[in-house]
């Protein structure tokens, strides 16, 4: 089995009164991105969770490769834009999102560095920005890219990129840059999104 593959079994994640996540299954295999509807809010945040080992599951199975142990999930995934949990704060400057996200990726993260990252990007200008201030397609596009930077990462989760607004074949189109270079990028949004993207992801899209 490609060490690689993510596939999710019955997936069931514990709510408060009922589960946040009720027997979600997927195949998510390598240099593709696959697209998982869920519903907005909390049920995304607990999936991506439980993709990347953080959470127990109430029921069901996740697996990477031949492992679904939950040390392996967390050194495998990276949990991208999870409300919450990994997403930037608002108020940042955008260079300050980036010297974060290098520093997490083990890369070298002084000014210097943030510069010309940001020049080669042809995004000096913005670099005093906001971050809640930037189009939601540059956010998404530079988040899973410094995210599939972080050396033991296999699988990138991205976690209800439609929240943000903005065309969602243009974060999808991130995705699959992203994934091309081998890893395996999982999507949670809404499932109406999931639905237009169909034809993009094909039968790799899950609702």
């Amino acid at each position: 089995m490609n060490e690689r593959q993510v596939i999710a079994r019955d997936v069931s994640v514990e709510g408060t009164h009922e589960p946040f996540v009720s027997r979600v299954g997927f195949v998510a295999p390598p240099g593709d991105v696959t697209v998982v509807g869920v519903d907005p809010g909390v049920s995304q945040v607990a999936l991506a969770l439980a993709i990347g080992g953080r959470v127990d599951l109430l029921g069901g199975s996740i697996s990477i490769g031949d492992s679904s142990h939950r040390s392996h999930l967390q050194l495998r995934t990276r949990l991208v834009d999870v409300p919450d949990v990994t997403a930037p704060e608002d108020s940042l400057p955008l260079r300050a999102v980036v010297a974060e996200e290098l520093a997490l990726a083990e890369r070298p993260s002084s000014r210097k560095d943030v510069a010309i990252f940001l020049a080669d990007r042809d995004l000096t200008a913005l670099a005093a920005r906001r971050w809640e201030s930037l189009p939601p397609g540059l956010r998404t596009r530079l988040l899973l890219e410094l995210g599939s930077w972080h050396p033991q990462v296999r699988v990138l989760v991205l976690a209800g990129p439609d929240r943000h607004g903005g065309d969602p074949y243009e974060w999808f189109e991130a995705a699959r840059a992203v994934a091309e270079g081998g890893l395996t990028v999982i999507v949670l949004c809404s499932p109406a999104i999931a639905t237009t993207l169909r034809p993009l992801a094909s039968d790799r899209v899950s609702a």
